[in-house]
Order: C-alpha cells, then sequence, then structure tokens
C-alpha cells in the first residue's frame, strides 16, 4: 500500500431519490481496505429518505460529508462535491453502484505518476435482468474503460476538467477528455466498481430507439465544447482525434451511414455511430447485447 495511506481519496457522490440502493453503496466505502478516505455526498431534490440515510451515515463516519442542493441537477451535484473536497485523488460514485473492497488501494497503488495520472479499471454490471448481468466492460480486459467510478484521477487533472458544464447530463465524458487529453494512463485490468443496471438507469438500457439516440448525442455533445475549447491550442489529442470524432458525431446527428464508414476513426467507434443512425441497427445491438456490450459501450 503506498506510503501507509498518506494520499487522501475523495470519493463524489450525486444522488438523486436513491433510497433504494444508497445504503449498499456507503457501506461498499466504508468496507475499503485503503482509509484514508473521504465520501462527499450530494443530494440534488430528493423526495424520498435518501436524506435520513445519508445524514446518519454521516453521523457515524467523521469521513462522510453530506450536502443538499435545493435544485435536481446531476453536473452540480458533483460540481459541488469536488468544491467541498479536499483529497490528493478524486473518483466518481452512483448511489446505485458499489466498489469491490480492493477497489481503492488497487487503483491508487496502480497510479505511476502522482501529479497527471490516472487509473481505469474493468467494470462489471449487476443486475436482476439476466441479459444485464455480469458483463465485463470492455470484453478485451487490456483496454481502458471512461465510465463514471471505472476513473480514478489526480486532482491536477480534476482541476482542469472541473466545474463540468451544468448543461451536460452526466459527469464522465467531459472529464474523460481531460484525461485523456492531459493525463497519463495506468490501466488496472481488475474489476473494481460494480454497476447496477435497473429500470431508472439515467443512460437507460430498456428505452426507445428515439430516446436512447438523444441521450447519447446530449453525452456526446461534450465533444464538440471540448473541441471548441481547445481546437487552437495545439493539443495532439485534439487534432489527431477529436476533431475527427465530432466530425463524425455531425454525420450520426444526420444518420449519414455512408459517412461514418469512411471517417478517420477506429472501427469502434464507426459502429457506435452506425448504431445510433438507425432503428433497425440499433435494435440489432440491443437483441445481442452480451455480445456487443464490452465492445461497444
Amino acid at each position: 500500500m503506498r506510503n501507509e495511506m498518506s494520499f487522501k481519496i475523495s470519493v463524489l457522490l450525486a444522488v438523486y431519490n436513491g433510497e433504494k440502493y444508497i445504503q449498499e453503496a456507503i457501506d461498499s466505502i466504508v468496507v475499503q481496505t485503503y482509509t484514508n478516505w473521504e465520501l462527499l455526498i450530494v443530494d440534488n431534490g430528493s423526495i424520498d429518505t435518501t436524506k435520513l440515510i445519508c445524514e446518519k451515515a454521516a453521523v457515524n463516519d467523521s469521513r462522510i460529508k453530506f450536502f443538499k442542493l435545493k435544485e435536481k441537477g446531476k453536473t452540480n451535484s458533483y460540481n459541488l462535491a469536488f468544491e467541498k473536497s479536499s483529497g490528493d485523488f478524486i473518483c466518481f460514485f452512483a448511489a446505485d453502484d458499489k466498489l469491490t473492497p480492493r477497489s481503492l488501494e488497487s487503483r491508487l497503488n496502480n497510479i505511476e505518476d502522482i501529479k497527471s495520472g490516472y487509473s481505469t479499471c474493468l467494470l462489471r454490471t449487476f443486475s436482476e435482468d439476466h441479459t444485464h448481468n455480469g458483463i465485463v466492460f470492455p470484453k478485451n480486459k487490456d483496454l481502458p474503460n471512461y465510465s463514471g467510478g471505472s476513473i480514478f484521477f489526480a486532482r491536477r487533472l480534476a482541476d482542469l476538467a472541473f466545474p463540468i458544464p451544468v448543461t451536460f447530463p452526466n459527469e464522465d465524458t467531459w472529464t474523460s477528455l481531460h484525461l485523456r487529453a492531459f493525463g497519463v494512463n495506468k490501466h488496472l485490468p481488475e474489476v473494481c466498481y460494480d454497476y447496477r443496471i435497473h429500470d431508472n438507469n439515467s443512460y437507460g438500457y430498456a428505452l426507445s430507439f428515439d430516446e436512447k439516440r438523444l441521450r447519447f448525442l446530449q453525452r456526446m455533445e461534450a465533444y464538440q465544447i471540448f473541441y471548441d475549447r481547445y481546437k487552437d491550442k495545439q493539443v495532439p489529442f485534439v487534432d489527431n482525434y477529436i476533431k475527427f470524432f465530432v466530425k463524425g458525431l455531425n454525420f450520426a446527428k444526420n444518420s449519414q451511414i455512408l459517412n461514418i464508414l469512411f471517417t478517420q476513426l477506429p472501427v469502434r467507434e464507426r459502429l457506435i455511430f452506425i448504431f445510433y443512425s438507425a432503428p433497425i441497427l440499433y435494435k440489432l445491438r440491443y437483441k445481442y447485447f452480451k455480445f456487443f456490450s464490452g465492445i461497444f459501450n
């Protein structure tokens, strides 16, 4: 264990009406083998018993801090959690997910560059629906995964990404772009994050094509804004990848499948855009969810 827990880890958790699962999430933090952490929970307008559960947890463990926003807004919650944090490293978390017991320890020990390093790990789904249960992302365990709690990063990188634009529906797309552009990754080919799939996931796993496509395109707007911000800064990641991704994204918005096929993007990205360009292709992807998941998010 690195330097006998000299580094503090800030776990940021945004929650809305999370009474059903949040105690499990909190418990998975409390039992971590690495103990120098703080859990910053921000509730954004819950009307269930979430507040009571979180307040009780904060009383029982001084490392847990609870804050409440009146308005609903996921990115607002993560921005406030980061503002209140004091850790050397940052990890996203969600109220319906769980960390494996050695998650924080393993990921911190995996970091090589203390100032600009970040770690990616494998994600494993769990669900009452067998179709969505027990899938490991990505299937190639040597490839990085940039979904939510799978990324673990130094505070210097967080300072570049925060505050997250409040118009974004999620926290990880915008943040991961900064990690890939300015950070040094050390991938950990282990499952450190358990992601629960259920009816109320923010991304939606049983939505119609039109709704799923809309949510996908909303998330991908982060690429366009990132490109606009850094296109004149001589950032290799922008010049060599983002500008082509934005071009492919615009083709996807207009369902121009032939144009997508000939973009200068890896096959994975082209196939993702194609899946979200036509209902019949999306249905094919969903029908064979277990096969495609972990290859195409």
